[in-house]
């Protein structure tokens, strides 16, 4: 539901910005007050949270953090995305902070899921007040803001792909049905983030649609500063042969679950025996470990606390 924000380094030098496009730069914000936002869940209950959501199950699912690296390879895709990404943030620093940046953006986007309206909105502008900072020219010289719409609906299409993949690979099957209500709901971010209501893709056609057009239109282009990030976020851990076995797994899965023409931009080459390997544990995951898996080991802590409360208030449901 959430979009990636990576933070910005607090000395970052200011984007080389031409004259010509200084000019109303960057653009101001347009996301929607808290009284706006209020209004618009009070009229949309189908948008509060509740055990029975699809959001609520599959943001839930802590195995969900594996298909972060696809979504994150195929936003980067988009030049603009990785030269805000690589121009200003802290991508390129230690184990320590790398951990640290997953950690928040995993706490944004439960907090967009479980929380209430208020604590989501806040979550929302605390990314906004990030985006306002990302800005500058990418690799060809063209303007970029992270409070770019059409940037927004990339970063938030992909995620949601993202997610939808890696649950049906690792946990079970999605319905049409239920991929549209996620969709619907996750689409209420866009107003939060400045986006116009309605302008993310609310169900999966639109989803698909929109994903494949970007990946047959020309935007996308996976450039030498795309292959660094993704070098990044593929390095191994530092610890001694089992980092080595996680990054080849990671990148594996990635590899695996990429786009065609993605996969091939940035070079991966998976197999006959990589597919194989991924589908083999995959399978073992879904139909041998998670069925028996307690819900402390494979559900996210505010996830569970979030269905406890809800019973507790509403003991009848």
């Amino acid at each position: 539901m959430a979009d990636f924000p990576y933070p910005a380094r607090a000395d970052a030098p200011e984007p080389s910005i031409s004259p010509e496009l200084a000019q109303k730069w960057p653009p101001a914000s347009r996301a929607i007050d808290y009284p706006a936002f209020e209004k618009m869940i009070a009229a949309a209950p189908a948008l509060q949270g509740r055990p029975q959501a699809v959001t609520w199950r599959i943001n839930g699912e802590i195995i969900m953090a594996l298909g972060w690296g696809r979504a994150i390879l195929m936003q980067i895709s988009h030049p603009k995305v990785a030269a805000g990404v690589g121009q200003h943030s802290h991508f390129y620093s230690s184990p320590a902070a790398k951990a640290q940046r997953f950690f928040n953006t995993l706490n944004r986007m439960l907090t967009l899921t479980y929380d209430t309206p208020r604590e989501a909105w806040q979550a929302a502008h605390a990314i906004d007040t990030i985006h306002d900072r990302v800005n500058g020219q990418d690799e060809s010289h063209a303007r970029y803001s992270a409070r770019d719409p059409e940037l927004l609906k990339w970063v938030h299409a992909t995620f949601a792909d993202s997610m939808f993949k890696t649950y049906e690979m690792f946990v079970g099957p999605l319905s049409r049905a239920e991929k549209d209500e996620y969709l619907h709901h996750a689409s209420f971010v866009a107003p939060l983030l400045g986006a116009p209501p309605g302008y993310f893709p609310g169900n999966q056609a639109e989803l698909d649609a929109y994903i494949a057009e970007m990946l047959e239109n020309g935007t996308l282009k996976v450039g030498p500063q795309a292959h660094q990030l993704a070098d990044y976020v593929l390095e191994p851990l530092p610890i001694p042969v089992l980092g080595r076995v996680l990054q080849w797994y990671a990148k594996l899965l990635v590899g695996g679950m990429l786009p065609p023409v993605l996969r091939e931009a940035y070079g991966f080459k998976v197999g006959k025996g990589g597919e194989s390997a991924l589908r083999v544990t995959a399978w073992i995951y879904r139909n041998l470990v998670h069925p028996i898996l307690p819900p402390a080991l494979c559900r996210w802590k505010v996830a569970r606390k979030a269905v406890r409360d809800f019973k507790t208030k509403n003991p009848a449901s």
